[in-house]
């Protein structure tokens, strides 16, 4: 996996909707001058002011690709901040240009929907992406230093990055253990509807990192089964699990996502840690997928390395 060229102060970034379009509270210039805050000339794609009839898809899919498309083709634009997740990432997949993305790195952030972009990025450009906040969340910041500090080091990390939590939160380790693998993965329900395309998921030898919200707990249930059954699980070298905000069990209110976890991995032969704060949480860790990753399951440590 390659990293594209360091994103810094001054470089210009394209703002791109590539899944749903903003809410009326989240105004794409309000966004856009968050982001000049931060130190960055910004550009706002196309597909970041239009929606289409359907309400739950940003502009038509040829726009949102084709900002896409643009961004890496274009000389000066040194990266791509997608504004939102929601849904309808996947109708850009056959229309992305991957020869052109491949010949010209560039960092690329996102998370949630955003998943379905990052498993193509890299498994058919070789790219290095950052499962980061989108940019609307930056409208938050002035209340969450954090989050940029994470992204900021993910962005301009040198040989070796340790991933931590906010103060106060605890990577936890689920099963012992030590892995190293190219870090992988992102939203649950994203890739186990990769299952089957041409993007599907490849966890064979990495290290698979899965997260999700909203999800009734036994929803979780029935998607691992489908990754074990699919053979994905069994293929990883070792398990991170993040934020699974909102997901309860209204079955049994004292059983949660971390009470699943531990029993569907109770005897895992590989490595799981589990209460990674990068998802739909606040403040947000960002990872570099597609960096070679080692955790340890004792001491629920975390590193990624540039080579």
């Amino acid at each position: 996996m390659r990293f594209p060229p360091e994103l810094k102060r001054g470089d210009t970034v394209l703002l791109v909707s590539p899944s749903s379009p903003l809410t009326e509270d989240q105004p794409i210039e309000k966004i856009a001058e968050a982001v000049e805050g931060l130190g960055f000339r910004v550009r706002i794609g196309e597909s970041c002011r239009r929606a289409t009839p359907r309400g739950y898809a940003a502009a038509p899919a040829a726009v949102r690709a084709g900002d896409i498309n643009a961004a890496f083709a274009a000389p000066d634009i040194r990266g791509v901040w997608c504004v939102r997740g929601g849904s309808t990432a996947w109708e850009l997949l056959p229309l992305l240009d991957y020869r052109l993305i491949a010949a010209h790195p560039k960092a690329f952030i996102g998370f949630s929907d955003v998943t379905t972009l990052h498993m193509a990025l890299q498994q058919r450009c070789g790219l290095v992406t950052y499962h980061g906040p989108t940019a609307n969340r930056t409208l938050k910041w002035g209340e969450d230093a954090f989050s940029w500090q994470s992204l900021r080091a993910a962005l301009g990390m040198g040989r070796c990055l340790r991933i931590e939590n906010p103060p106060g939160e605890a990577i936890k380790g689920l099963r012992p253990g030590r892995a190293r693998g190219e870090l992988a993965g992102g939203n649950l329900s994203l890739v186990v509807q990769s299952l089957g395309t041409p993007e599907q998921i490849c966890a064979r030898g990495r290290i698979l990192y899965l997260e999700d919200v909203g999800e009734a707990v036994y929803a979780l249930d029935r998607m691992l089964n489908q990754l074990l059954r699919a053979g994905v699980l069994e293929g990883a070298a070792g398990l991170v699990f993040g934020d699974f905000t909102g997901c309860r069990n209204a079955y049994r209110e004292d059983y949660g996502p971390e009470g699943l976890l531990r029993d569907f991995f109770s005897g895992w032969p590989r490595p799981v840690l589990y209460n990674l704060r990068s998802a739909h949480c606040s403040p947000m860790v960002t990872l570099p997928l597609g960096a070679l990753c080692a955790i340890d399951g004792d001491s629920g440590g975390m590193e990624v390395f540039c080579c």
